[in-house]
């Protein structure tokens, strides 16, 4: 599960451009980005350890593309990479360093003028040398394990000094979670500006933007079942209890709009064998205890479409949440407007590959993805699903 994210995204890279590695080759615009960045830790609660500023350096190798496959026209040519981070967090000590992976894709790359601005996103892998121990570093809640999920944008601008290099200047945000697998999990947010350099060996290549056709749109009906697994317990702990896995069931409705965005709604049903156990235990409730560890609530979501692959974001509001009211009740710090929010508000990021290219496939797809499922904010579990189109 912890390696789920990383996997998808290094599928994506060597796909991106529906190429062997062989013809990428020989076709390829290969770019290498240098890039200094200097930033802080977002302070998130009192009792996280104070931090200087963060400074680590990253190193991109990428792909520009080149217009062959219709999907390098909708989106503009856009570059294809995989960022290797590396890095001080500002307290060796309690907060250690940080070492990431993150395959990403950067928009805009080919716009003639040089102060428009780029934009990348990214999702991989972080480790940290010194997460959370109980006995040996008892102070850092942002991070409870060595790995954890790591999503990244920046927003840049990338003025060019002859044909092969670049600068680059701009402002990053680095999110790190283990999306609750493991207590404490407050995550870690950390903004930061950089300034580099960018080396484009063959140039970049000349290309002319063609109206991409792709079929009507027309409503699909779509089915998603998966398991995700998380730890039973707060944000700050109690550290070391079990983990439990998260049965999900997703039905629901889905429409292409325009050409690179799928647009869902639908329900959804989770069961968590954590609150099972929990409630049997504690003697929460005298019967349907099944019924009691079960979260039922519906959905909207969002799928950019890249070739096969896509980006989802979706939000919900969860109808039946019964288990939540009783666990709360025994934490009073926690009730409040933000603990029904929590209650009420359901979130998820993930990525998503299809059999057939989603935009051209109208019936009978199959796909599979990794998420990360939050409360309002606060993680909840990773999951991996797999979905079919009707």
């Amino acid at each position: 599960m912890k390696i789920w994210f990383l996997a998808l995204g290094l599928f994506f890279v060597m796909r991106a451009n529906g190429q062997t590695p062989g013809d990428s080759v020989r076709q390829s615009y290969p770019v290498l980005e240098v890039t200094p960045h200097l930033g802080y830790i977002v302070k998130n609660s009192g009792q996280v350890p104070e931090s200087k500023r963060t400074m680590f350096v990253e190193f991109n190798p990428s792909v520009q593309t080149n217009g062959s496959r219709e999907w390098h026209h909708i989106f503009g040519f856009p570059r294809i990479g995989c960022s290797l981070m590396a890095g001080d967090l500002g307290n060796s000590r309690e907060l250690g360093h940080f070492w990431g992976v993150a395959p990403n894709i950067t928009f805009n790359t080919l716009n003639p003028k040089w102060y428009s601005p780029r934009v990348t996103l990214g999702l991989g892998l972080a480790y940290f040398n010194r997460p959370y121990n109980e006995t040996e570093n008892p102070l850092n809640f942002y991070i409870g394990s060595h790995i954890t999920a790591l999503a990244t944008s920046a927003v840049f601008v990338e003025p060019a000094i002859n044909s092969q290099f670049s600068l680059k200047a701009g402002i990053r945000v680095v999110h790190c979670s283990n999306g609750h697998y493991q207590v404490p999990n407050l995550g870690l947010n950390m903004p930061s500006v950089f300034f580099g350099i960018v080396y484009t060996p063959n140039g970049t290549p000349e290309v002319r933007r063609r109206n991409i056709l792709v079929p009507p749109s027309k409503l699909k009906f779509n089915l998603r079942l998966g398991i995700g697994v998380n730890e039973l317990a707060r944000t700050f702990g109690p550290a070391g209890t079990s983990k439990y896995a998260i049965y999900m069931t997703d039905v629901y409705v889905s429409r292409r709009v325009g050409k690179a965005s799928n647009l869902q709604l639908g329900l959804e049903m989770k069961y968590y064998n954590g609150f099972y156990q929990y409630i049997k235990r504690n003697n929460l409730f005298e019967r349907d205890w099944t019924q009691k560890s079960t979260v039922f609530g519906f959905f909207v979501g969002h799928e950019l479409l890249i070739n096969r692959f896509s980006l989802l974001t979706q939000g919900g509001i969860n109808l039946y949440n019964e288990f939540y009211d009783k666990y709360i009740q025994q934490y009073k710090s926690e009730k409040g407007l933000q603990a029904d929010l929590k209650k009420l508000i359901s979130t998820r990021l993930g990525v998503q590959y299809y059999l057939f290219n989603p935009a051209y496939a109208t019936r009978n797809n199959i796909f599979i993805g990794g998420y990360i499922k939050a409360n309002f904010g606060m993680a909840d579990f990773i999951c991996t699903q797999v979905g079919f189109v009707f």
